[in-house]
């Protein structure tokens, strides 16, 4: 029944997106029209871009962007090596066909949609979430589908339910996630009184909230074995301190009048995920834009145009209009994006243009999984699988989710770094860091002694299996003569060891840039 139900919302979902305004669908054209667009602001704001990134830097980025991990050392040489005039396209399309594609913007959404202490508080539900977002992701499954799975999910499926939980199946707490998360509008201040700055009114947010009114969340609030979201026959919400019954209402649309044959969680996701529906699929281009570029091409899409840039408006717009042409593929959005000029700007700039102009990328501190699986990559003795099924359970490596829980920055803004002394001192001294660099047992530095390896193959494959580039002049010089003043295979081994463990708990490594 729960596959019969998935079939026919999905049909739903497509027939609202057969058709759209003609809208661009080559993303080499795509992407040549962002950055267009963007050096026109250049032009009138007197703003000179930053120069082109290197490859080194380049490679960095877009493998921890796109799958969440640094490149490998030989990955990186190929790369570096490579000729060809198309090769950083081509890259990105490989990227976006590896199985780490997934799994990276799996766990990404994981961390979107559901809180840190809802997550460690119900960590099953957790992975379970997890392995339902990679699934889909590994099929390229269109974006509108992905949200209508989860919103109008049923039954027991373990997954997409902890999204309910995860706001204690409260409409009012659906609606302002729903509303954020999905249409860019940030609708909780209307919950109390009308928007003080946007045009939203409090019937608005309670108009929304009434279609999550019927959810019945009652055995999974008692924390039962299976985790069910059912629907009731009845149940409303009440503009508050009223007795008044607010009905459903789509945001800037009509009253909704009940269904016999769809729950108003459906209705709400049929309407939700139209072509026509901007609030959408702007939203949904803003948060990958960000997600690149380390902040949104619009602060907040709701407001007034003459509020926003008309530059970052129209770009949006453009963007989202491809979105929508495309058949809401995120993939070859992720593929537009980061093919442009601006996405492989340098991260250095001698006049610091504000950040708004996206003149020169910005860097971005690793998140915790970003730094732990790199260290894992780096390190195949240790556990690398951040998911593992087991029969019917599903279990997360506890070190990872420790190390986790421990690394994640309090601030969801992706360009602030909030690590503290704490946080300094698990780098420093914690088993992840020390697993990679124990002489005896890191697989990285057994490698090392191969017979062929002279101190300046040793501290090159060093540098590029941590940042992906060589060492310059000055750092090759000191650390090759550290290394020769070594004395014995021993002190060797631990000099190589002392070296990989500076490389890994310094700033660059830390940060994608």
């Amino acid at each position: 029944m729960r596959l019969q139900v998935a079939i026919v919302l999905s049909l739903l979902l497509a027939i609202g997106s057969l058709a759209v305004a003609d809208a661009p669908t080559d993303p080499d054209k795509m992407a040549a029209r962002v950055d267009a667009l963007l050096a026109d602001e250049w032009s009138h704001a007197g703003v000179e871009p930053a120069h082109d990134s290197s490859d080194s830097e380049f490679v960095r980025r877009v493998y921890l962007d796109l799958v969440g991990v640094v490149p490998r050392v030989s990955q990186v040489r190929e790369f570096l090596t490579d000729e060809s005039p198309t090769k950083r396209t081509e890259l990105v399309e490989r990227l976006l066909r590896s199985p780490r594609y997934a799994t990276h913007m799996a766990t990404t959404w994981r961390n979107r949609i559901v809180p840190a202490e809802v997550e460690q508080a119900n960590m099953r539900e957790s992975v379970a979430l997890e392995k339902w977002l990679r699934e889909r992701f590994e099929s390229n499954l269109r974006y509108d589908n992905i949200v209508g799975g989860l919103l109008a999910t049923g039954g027991d499926e373990l997954g997409p339910a902890l999204y309910f939980r995860a706001n204690e199946f409260a409409p009012e707490k659906l609606a302002a996630s729903t509303s954020e998360l999905f249409l860019g509008v940030k609708l909780e201040c209307a919950q109390c009184h009308d928007h003080p700055f946007a045009d939203w009114k409090q019937r608005d947010f309670w108009g929304l909230a009434a279609f999550f009114a019927r959810i019945d969340g009652s055995d999974a609030m008692q924390m039962r074995a299976n985790l069910q979201v059912r629907d009731n026959d009845s149940g409303e919400v009440m503009l508050p301190d009223t007795d008044e019954v607010i009905p459903p209402k789509f945001l800037g649309g009509p009253e909704v009048e009940d269904s016999e044959r769809r729950s108003r969680r459906v209705q709400l996701t049929i309407w939700m995920t139209q072509r026509d529906n901007r609030l959408f699929s702007r939203a949904a281009v803003n948060w990958s834009w960000t997600h690149l570029f380390g902040q949104p091409l619009v602060t907040d899409i709701d407001l007034p145009r003459e509020q926003q840039s008309s530059i970052h408006a129209d770009l949006l717009d453009e963007l989202a209009d491809y979105f929508v042409a495309t058949q809401f593929d995120l993939a070859n959005l992720w593929r537009v994006l980061a093919t442009t000029k601006a996405y492989q700007l340098a991260s250095d700039h001698p006049a610091s243009p504000e950040p708004e102009f996206f003149a020169v990328m910005q860097p971005k501190p690793l998140t915790p999984e970003q730094f732990y699986d790199s260290v894992v990559l780096l390190s195949p003795t240790m556990q690398s699988s951040p998911i593992s099924p087991t029969g019917d359970q599903l279990t997360e490596d506890p070190v990872r989710a420790e190390f986790v829980r421990r690394m994640r920055s309090p601030s969801e803004d992706p360009l602030e770094y909030h690590a503290g002394t704490l946080q300094a001192l698990l780098l420093m001294n914690g088993p992840t860091t020390t697993g990679l660099t124990d002489h005896q047992q890191g697989r990285l530095l057994t490698a090392l002694t191969a017979p062929y390896m002279r101190s300046g193959d040793q501290v090159t494959t060093l540098f590029l299996a941590t940042l992906a580039r060589e060492p310059d002049s000055l750092e090759r010089e000191s650390c090759e003569t550290m290394l020769q003043e070594t004395e014995g295979e021993e002190e060797r081994m631990r000099a190589l060891s002392d070296l990989l463990w500076a490389l890994v708990n310094s700033t660059e490594f830390a940060f994608r840039r």
